[in-house]
């Protein structure tokens, strides 16, 4: 296996939660030159205050302490510019490695716009402010509100509505929630890794008519890599949702469930809530712990829902090209009859993809009683029918993939002759402008989209501390 085992003792004795691995020896992260830091409420004012300023810039020459819970509201905009560093969490004067737990979040709210567009050699970042290597608690969060459909608050909304630009983009240790945001608005190469451990998913999408493009979730703790409900409607692609194997735990949303990709309509009104969530996805790559060493026991919990991908209540979704491995029972589990009658009607469809679970028996499985009388057989029979062109992994070295599991520097792109490389279908729905015609199953081909804006070591990184 490829979990060091001294990194594996310096996690027990140094920071419980969260650990750097991987085979290789980890490379130096040096100290940047240490910038003047600003507490970011002293731009804000009073969210009550009547001479709140309407725009707000930050600028890259000064690292900005987000300390407090802070709103942008209707007609507000707040203005990133690139390679700024905003650290999350109030510092105890008496301990400088340690922050104030949950301190600290950014809220746009409907009507409000974040503009925070960063380039792949100067990304914006948002991350903890502690010592490198003790983040041990997480922060709020990036959380952006607009006014399109959501089933569970506004049905009639506006699909165009615009509440954000945000390209090359990280949220370190803390969450991104995406809630009735617009197709206008523009949401390409965002990186969310280590979220808590208490229960929330990385990358938040609830309602919202918004496309995206290039996301990563690494290392993230919560119940789901993406979580997609209450009606979100909008087309992804190029997603990647890597699990770290010490990090697994159930939270509320969505509940019982530990996976890469959680698709529902709607948790408390499933059949009646409109409009239905039907996500169009190509050229996902989910890869789950893989039975490393030291997996935390949550992944092998036979009572709650554990697999790549999990598809319930009420749910719509058409999802192509892309790639689930790596999870020890299940790659799909289906557990909601009115889901199961969606993929009956050809109303969602799974095709040319992959399927990988440790155990072969249960890699597609339907709920016992869902969809009477069948069962995972049966399921299995049809995901795998011609017509799908989907195909069952017994190996993942067949994918020609040997650094995934390297955790501090994964390799990402599939080896000369990998079935990878080629066998993407565009037709149909996902002939449309939006979707990059590439020829590649998965997140990725020849050429990686990671390099240069994304960090895959951030509790290594030392953000603007003197040493």
């Amino acid at each position: 296996m490829h979990i060091n085992s001294n990194h594996r003792i310096f996690f027990l004795i140094a920071f419980p939660i969260f650990v750097i691995s991987g085979c290789r020896k980890d490379e130096n992260v040096k100290s940047a030159a240490v910038k003047p830091e600003k507490r970011i409420i002293e731009f804000f004012g009073s969210n009550n205050s009547v001479n709140r300023p309407a725009v707000i810039k930050l600028s890259k020459d000064t690292v900005y302490i987000l300390d407090s819970d802070i709103t942008r509201e209707s007609g507000e905009q707040l203005i990133i510019e690139q390679g700024t560093v905003i650290k999350a969490g109030e510092r105890n004067p008496s301990n400088p490695g340690s922050a104030d737990p949950g301190r600290g979040s950014l809220t746009i709210r409907p009507g409000g716009v974040l503009i925070a567009n960063g380039t792949e050699a100067e990304p914006i970042i948002f991350t903890s402010n502690t010592m490198a290597g003790s983040q041990r608690i997480n922060w709020g969060g990036v959380i952006i509100e607009g006014k399109a459909p959501n089933n569970d608050r506004t049905a009639t909304g506006v699909p165009t509505d615009f509440s954000c630009s945000i390209r090359f983009l990280r949220v370190e240790f803390a969450a991104l929630t995406l809630r009735s945001v617009g197709n206008t608005s523009l949401v390409e190469n965002v990186m969310v890794s280590y979220t808590d451990k208490n229960g929330i998913s990385a990358f938040n999408i609830s309602g919202g008519t918004f496309n995206a493009k290039n996301l990563v979730s690494f290392a993230c703790s919560g119940p789901a890599d993406y979580y997609i409900t209450n009606g979100y409607t909008g087309k992804l692609q190029h997603l990647l949702a890597m699990r770290h194997p010490f990090f697994g735990n159930m939270g509320s949303q969505p509940q019982r469930a530990l996976a890469s990709l959680f698709i529902e309509n709607n948790p408390s009104n499933p059949v009646n809530a409109r409009p239905f969530t039907f996500p169009q996805i190509s050229n996902l790559t989910a890869v789950g712990p893989n039975g490393q060493n030291g997996s935390v026991s949550s992944y092998a919990d036979t009572n709650i829902r554990v697999a790549s991908i999990v598809t319930t209540n009420s749910t719509c979704f058409s999802i192509r090209n892309s790639v689930f491995l790596g999870f020890p029972a299940k790659a799909w589990i289906l557990d909601d009859v009115n889901t199961a009658l969606a993929i009956v009607d050809s109303r969602s469809v799974m095709s040319y993809s992959y399927f990988h679970s440790l155990d072969t028996s249960k890699t597609l499985f339907l709920a016992q009683g869902v969809y009477p009388p069948f069962g995972s057989s049966d399921f299995k029979g049809y995901v795998l029918s011609p017509a799908f062109n989907n195909k069952l992994l017994p190996q993942i070295q067949s994918l020609l993939l040997p650094d995934i599991f390297v955790y501090n520097k994964p390799a990402f792109l599939p080896g000369v002759g990998s079935p990878l490389l080629t066998g993407a279908n565009f037709s149909g729905d996902f002939s449309a402008a939006f979707y990059d015609k590439v020829s590649h199953v998965g997140a990725f081909g020849s050429q990686s989209w990671t390099n240069g804006w994304t960090n895959f070591t951030p509790l290594k990184t030392n953000y603007n501390f003197s040493l």
